[in-house]
């Protein structure tokens, strides 16, 4: 959830061993850049086997700020996307701005079924700069103070994967069926070229 401002696991690579195809056990300096960007993600098949990776640690903050916002289409859901699409990838490096549209009854629980969109984010700071940032991008989203929930980052690991506030961190130490039950989700993302009109 932190890629926005630090990139992924495979940008934060800075060496591998690898042994290639002659049994020979490679290193950065002796593969090559072009073999080194290829093993981190940039090729679509096998170099040889990784037998480790060094990874760049990065200092994370103390507090991270969440939250999950759903808005109906009664709530002004299709002009929130149109806007949001336009200003998603121009905001503080600090936030990372989700949307998810759905067709469900969930979280209104009236037993009508309704198309809404989730504004899911995590911002790397506090309440109050997360706050200032939505007013000054996206004041028309109407995030409040109580949407919004500070906790620390590995705390958001479980907010994240649908635990219930104050569930223990143990969870994540004994990852098993049993204790996800949350449910299968699949998704798909896409690259979009064009903004998409409110009438699409």
């Amino acid at each position: 959830m932190m890629s926005r401002k630090f990139g992924t696991a495979a940008d934060n690579i800075i060496d591998a061993k690898l042994v290639d195809a002659n049994g020979q056990i490679q290193d950065r300096e002796s593969m090559g850049e072009d073999l080194f960007w290829s093993i981190r993600g940039g090729g679509g098949t096998s170099f040889g086997l990784i037998i480790s990776w060094k990874v760049k640690l990065l200092d994370i903050p103390e507090k991270v700020t969440v939250f999950n916002v759903p808005r109906t289409l009664d709530q002004n859901a299709t002009q929130l996307v149109y806007k949001w699409q336009h200003i998603a990838n121009k905001v503080d490096d600090n936030l990372l701005l989700r949307i998810f549209l759905r067709n469900s009854e969930f979280p209104f629980g009236d037993g009508e079924r309704a198309i809404y969109s989730s504004f899911t984010t995590m911002f790397v700071g506090g309440v109050d700069a997360l706050l200032h940032e939505m007013q000054d991008s996206f004041p028309e989203l109407g995030l409040v103070k109580d949407d919004c929930i500070e906790m620390s980052w590995i705390e958001s690991i479980l907010f994240f994967a649908g635990f219930p506030r104050g569930t223990s961190l143990d969870v994540l130490l004994n990852w098993n069926t049993t204790t996800n039950q949350r449910g299968y989700f699949k998704g798909k993302s896409d690259y979009v070229q064009q903004p998409i009109s409110k009438w699409s």
